[in-house]
């Protein structure tokens, strides 16, 4: 009999016994680490795009250029919105609406793009306008916006907003005149107002 294997096997190293539970410590630690890891991939992964909220607060002019011929009757003015404001989400941007308003009612819809400060686009449809008017304050208007994609970032967006706000006294000169202005039906028109929605890009 080996006295030298006894003493061993009957007394192993104090330093073995620690490293056995300190091994499975730090085993036990690299697995929750990976785990962790890997949810957090699969969660950025499955994530994909996401909404966030969106303001704005924008001001411009309403020129009323001429008539929309191809919507009955015939008579809806064809109203351009040119103006500037500032987004949560775009930050400084300009923006061209165009309208087909029925003088009857002063409603309708449009389309319009916005264009960030770097050259980005986001394409907005309108499916409602509409202005109120009374005796004891200015005239009130309101309008619905969708989202339906741009360019740079945008280009894939989708979303929806609604903006308000009231005539205002001030206006510009139709910005996109080259030897002459265009003939306006009527006079130029300012406007204030803010916006609220969601965008997803």
């Amino acid at each position: 009999m080996n006295p030298w294997k006894e003493f061993v096997t009957s007394n192993p190293p104090q330093n073995l016994e620690r490293s056995v539970p300190m091994r499975r410590h730090f085993a036990a630690t690299v697995v929750v680490l990976l785990f962790s890891v890997m949810f957090f991939m699969g969660v950025c992964v499955a994530a994909g795009p996401h909404s966030i909220p969106t303001t704005a607060k924008w001001t411009g002019t309403l020129y009323d250029v001429g008539l929309c011929t191809l919507v009955p009757p015939g008579n809806h003015l064809l109203t351009v919105n040119i103006g500037k404001g500032v987004s949560s989400v775009m930050g400084p941007a300009r923006f061209v609406f165009v309208y087909c308003i029925d003088p009857a009612t002063f409603t309708g819809n449009g389309w319009g793009v916005v264009t960030t400060a770097n050259g980005d686009t986001l394409h907005i449809d309108i499916p409602e306008v509409r202005v109120t008017f009374s005796e004891s304050a200015p005239p009130e208007w309101s309008e619905t916006e969708t989202i339906v994609g741009g360019t740079g970032k945008f280009e894939n967006a989708i979303g929806s907003s609604f903006s308000h706000g009231t005539w205002t006294s001030g206006t510009n000169p139709f910005p996109f005149a080259t030897s002459e202005s265009p003939p306006l039906l009527l006079a130029p028109q300012g406007w204030v107002g803010t916006g609220e929605g969601w965008i997803t890009f």
